[in-house]
């Protein structure tokens, strides 16, 4: 089973959005800055109130991109410790 990159985005974006009550925040996935590499697609997201002001008081802490497997759908949270090429390349072994 593969699957297209619509339904991943829709994994993902489900995943933020089941995450808003306990940030207290809408979030928004950044759409302009989605990765597709072999093993899937990568998903950033922010508050949607710091992508439409700019205001850093609205930035979210600790947001790691998520990672969509093409192979069987499943989601997978990167980390924060290390640049997202780090958990990337432990995905691409």
């Amino acid at each position: 089973m593969t699957i297209a990159k619509s339904e991943a985005r829709q994994i993902a974006y489900d995943y933020v959005k089941a995450m808003e009550p306990g940030v207290g925040l809408e979030l928004v996935l950044l759409d302009e800055h989605t990765m597709e590499r072999n093993f899937g697609w990568v998903f950033f997201y922010d508050s949607k109130l710091n992508v439409e002001t700019g205001e850093s008081q609205y930035r979210l802490a600790g947001n790691a991109p998520i990672v969509v497997t093409k192979a069987d759908g499943k989601l997978h949270v990167t980390g924060t410790a290390h640049p997202v090429e780090h958990y990337l390349k432990e995905f691409e072994r």
